[in-house]
């Protein structure tokens, strides 16, 4: 029968992964104030005023973390922000570089363009004036060419006659050679902006010339200022470092501030419970059980489960059946008795559901030590349970106990999860205080689940029993 103990510690897994947080026995699903576990006893509620100042600060604190979160977020983006901004002055700052030295060197090379340009105008404009100056030369040809022709005109001289030949050809060609008039202002443009280019490239005063060096200037004192501005980033960067830094730190404070609060809360117990109609003003539930008071019933079944299953192996047949029976009703009367007396104004569901569960981890465990012995022998088996009965009291107890006041875990929650005792304590527990029903309703079916397991193995043994009984009397009244 080993796939009992197999299906066991299926059921054990499958427990510790369970929804059955023991805070949440007692916490109503619809408040989200944290709060401890309520008081073993009954009686005037001496915390209302520390729970409700606890609350407010709760709240303040939970505004605190927000804004705080909220700093760090915006610290961290100036941050990224900042080595955005350093990487674009280094940027601006080479390029300033580059361009104050191009301004230079373009000033240098005006410098050299002026000379060339002032030596341009000055031969433009002797050439222009000597073309301009064509026409009266022209004229003074003309007039010279008809004085000669006066004079020799009488004269039968052949080589004068010749001569005035020349000269009338002559006088003809010069009267044709006119510069027209639109040249001549074309002429005059060219030595005009020729000298004009000069004096831009070289005279003070003119805009291009003092643009340059104005440029060069700015440009000198724009790269002589990004510098300054680039030594001066690393000093921000690293003041913005600190700034991020001491974010980080004031988040990490409202943090724990808001965790310590949390725990103050946890410490506090619960409400007390107030009787319907007592007229009494209070925010306490109606009906309260102490977790601890349901661990330690629940242990009572648990050891008595144990003790339950060990006397019916002893006994045979249907006897076993009755022993389990009226063992469990014993068992579970008892710790129903205890819980009435230790809770405060349970209702009959929250005492029903209580019995219930009672009842089934009192079986559960009385079948998984019936089902250790049946695997493992019965002293093994015997030996097994009843260590795993002392291991179920020293981590649930353990839990539940610091549950009540404070945090536990996810490890120890889990392994508390995991074992029956667990189960039955946060089914008592959120019937009593109107807890999760989810912890509630788990913690029942995971302790009948087990309880099936255990029956199936007394089924199962019960049976062997009885047919080998049946063989022994068939060989005895053979032999007579």
């Amino acid at each position: 029968m080993k796939w009992n103990v197999v299906l066991a510690f299926v059921v054990f897994v499958v427990a510790a992964i369970s929804p059955m947080n023991p805070a949440a026995t007692w916490t109503s699903p619809n408040s989200d104030e944290t709060t401890g576990a309520p008081a073993t006893y009954a009686g005037p509620d001496q915390f209302v005023g520390a729970r409700r100042a606890a609350g407010d600060a709760a709240a303040q604190a939970s505004f605190l973390v927000q804004g705080t979160q909220k700093l760090v977020d915006g610290t961290d983006q100036l941050k990224d922000g900042s080595g955005e901004l350093a990487d674009g002055i280094k940027a601006a700052r080479d390029g300033a570089d580059q361009l104050s030295k191009g301004m230079v060197d373009l000033q240098n090379g005006t410098g050299a363009l002026a000379d060339g340009a002032t030596r341009l105008a000055d031969s433009v404009g002797g050439a222009v004036d000597q073309v301009v100056g064509f026409d009266a030369i022209r004229g003074q040809v003309l007039s010279a060419i008809d004085s000669t022709l006066r004079t020799t005109k009488n004269s039968r001289d052949p080589q004068v006659v010749d001569l005035r030949t020349q000269l009338e050809d002559l006088r003809r060609q010069v009267e044709t050679a006119e510069i027209p008039q639109d040249m001549t202002t074309q002429l005059n443009e060219l030595k005009d902006g020729s000298r004009e280019l000069a004096n831009q490239l070289s005279v003070p005063g003119y805009a291009y010339h003092d643009g340059i060096y104005t440029a060069t200037n700015g440009a000198r004192d724009l790269a002589n200022g990004l510098n300054e501005m680039n030594n001066k980033v690393d000093d921000a960067t690293g003041g913005i470092d600190e700034l991020v830094d001491g974010a980080s730190k004031i988040d990490d404070m409202a943090t724990t501030t808001q965790d310590r609060i949390s725990d103050v809360q946890r410490a506090m117990p619960a409400p007390a419970p107030v009787a319907a109609g007592s007229g009494t003003e209070s925010e306490g539930p109606s009906s309260a059980l102490a977790p601890l008071a349901a661990m330690l019933v629940s242990a009572l079944a648990v050891i008595a489960g144990i003790a339950l299953a060990l006397a019916a192996y002893a006994a045979r047949g249907r006897n076993r059946w009755l022993t389990l029976g009226i063992g469990t009703a014993f068992i579970t009367a008892a710790g129903l008795i205890l819980v009435g007396i230790l809770g405060t104004n349970l209702s009959p569901f929250a005492l029903a559901v209580s019995g219930l569960a009672l009842a089934l981890v009192t079986l559960a465990s009385a079948g998984f030590t019936w089902i250790v012995r049946s695997s493992f022998g019965r002293t093994g088996g015997t030996a097994v349970a009843g260590i795993f009965g002392l291991v179920q009291m020293a981590i649930v107890g353990w839990v539940w106990s610091t549950a009540a006041t404070g945090n536990v875990d996810l490890v120890w929650r889990t392994a508390s999860s995991a074992l029956p005792m667990h189960w039955s304590t946060a089914a008592i527990s959120a019937a009593g205080n109107q807890g999760s029903a989810t912890a509630m309703w788990t913690g029942v079916a995971l302790s009948a689940f087990l309880a099936l397991l255990g029956a199936a193995a007394v089924a199962m043994t019960t049976r062997a029993v009885d047919e080998d009984e049946y063989e022994e009397y068939e060989d005895y009244y053979e032999e007579q």
